[in-house]
């Protein structure tokens, strides 16, 4: 019986990622220096180049350049040396995060910013495509989290917009496990108007 409930859980993360794939992996030639920028934890914002390698490869480390026709202005970053950097307008920001099924407290990785906001959209490849959001420094939540308990840990998102909260809460038509996106926009676009 418990093998039964692991493929039913499996089957449903994967219909909810299927469901909100809507990002591609960055639009960028790999193996290639672009311009970027690195934010150290200190709050800098270093100028130089960064080598693109590939969706994946770029989440575990980023290579920087001053000068990037000297390898001596070489620098490698982790996930945990810097909060994040950006190639060209393509942006990584590093948080803890262990996939869709975690186990035990999260390493950092670098996850790509799929669409900034309040609550911001992120993908993580692993190689699938794995969907995260988060709401300003908070945990992030995950496609399993969601599926495992949508209104709870969409409610930790959305809980200080009274009125779409109560519709999560309430699981009226259209905001449910299969509208995650669309709930994010309203959210965000709330909280722009907010400012």
């Amino acid at each position: 019986m418990n093998k039964f409930y692991v493929l039913l859980l499996l089957v449903g993360i994967g219909s909810l990622q299927t469901k909100a794939q809507q990002f591609t992996a960055p639009n960028l030639r790999s193996h290639k220096f672009f311009p970027g920028t690195v934010s150290t934890l200190d709050g800098q914002v270093l100028q130089g180049y960064i080598l693109n390698r590939d969706a994946e490869q770029n989440q575990k480390k980023c290579i920087f350049y001053t000068d990037f026709n000297d390898d001596r202005t070489k620098k490698e970053y982790g996930p945990t040396h810097i909060s994040g950097y950006s190639i060209e307008n393509n942006q990584y920001k590093s948080i803890p995060y262990a996939g869709n099924i975690a186990f035990g407290k999260p390493d950092k990785h670098f996850v790509y910013v799929a669409k900034p906001g309040a609550i911001t959209t992120y993908v993580f490849w692993a190689p699938e495509e794995q969907m995260l959001w988060q709401k300003g420094d908070e945990a992030p939540v995950s496609n399993a989290s969601l599926f495992m308990g949508f209104k709870k840990n969409m409610l930790k998102l959305v809980n200080d917009h009274a009125e779409l909260a109560g519709k999560v809460e309430r699981k009226e038509k259209g905001y449910g496990v299969t509208s995650v996106m669309q709930i994010i926009e309203e959210y965000n676009a709330w909280a722009a108007s907010k400012k």
